[in-house]
């Protein structure tokens, strides 16, 4: 499963390129979703190269999600707050984390605990069902240690404690599959394609300019008269005065 992770990490990078997050984020989501309804299905008879399919499917289901779920966070944020981006990211990442386990975890163990109710042998002595309640390791631990006369009843313990265990393992599986098959749809509708590039200058558009400051100073026919000088020319009766 990790090889898996590791390669589908590669190429969903790389396709989240070509053909932007949303489709790979979706497609990740979806074959991780397929892939635990899968394993959902698996009995104590299941051979060990459908184990092997189930695990490289829902590897490479995360494999895909892993990096353009994170470019998807990080391109939402300004360049300037990209360090609360990714302390966003890795929080949520790991209350995610602890949450599934708890939830899935309370699930598994009523379905266990439920199942295993119904399927325990009669005449087991009391501490042999309460350590099967606990746990399925407490349970194969009590059905070894009741004696050999009651190979019988430590057999059926046995059958019953890893029926449940499966029971439990369905119920929660398929659980945590629909929830991210619920994502793969939650991301096809809403996820951005291409994130905006954090930091990135807005295009400035140019400022449309008053007339007064776009026309240039033209020199207008009295400025003419104005700047150029003029010649002075002598009367016929200012000659008659010096003479």
């Amino acid at each position: 499963m990790a090889m898996s992770i590791a390669v589908a990490a590669v190429v969903g990078t790389r396709l989240a390129v070509k053909i932007g997050n949303k489709a790979v984020v979706a497609t990740g989501l979806a074959m991780f979703g397929l892939a635990l309804w899968w394993i959902s299905t698996v009995s104590a008879s299941s051979p060990y190269i459908v184990l092997v399919g189930q695990m490289i499917m829902g590897g490479g289901g995360l494999g895909l999600i892993t990096a353009p779920a994170t470019e998807a966070i990080m391109g939402a944020v300004s360049l300037e707050k990209a360090g609360v981006g990714s302390a966003v990211n890795d929080a949520t990442r790991l209350f995610g984390a602890a949450l599934g386990v708890a939830v899935l975890g309370s699930i598994a163990s009523s379905l266990y605990r439920s199942q295993l109710g119904a399927d325990l042998p009669p005449g087991l002595p009391q501490d042999a069902i309460e350590a099967a309640r606990s746990s399925v390791g407490g349970a194969l631990v009590a059905a070894q240690s009741l004696p050999q006369a009651d190979s019988g009843l430590a057999n059926s313990l046995s059958a019953a404690a890893t029926g449940a265990f499966l029971h439990s393992l369905e119920g929660s599986l398929r659980v945590a599959g629909s929830v991210a098959l619920a994502g793969a749809v939650l991301a096809a509708a809403f996820l951005p394609s291409r994130p905006r590039v954090p930091g990135a200058p807005k295009p400035v558009e140019d400022e449309p300019q008053p007339a007064a400051r776009r026309r240039r100073w033209m020199p207008t026919p009295a400025r003419v008269a104005v700047l150029t000088p003029q010649r002075t020319t002598a009367s016929p009766s200012s000659d008659k005065v010096k003479a």
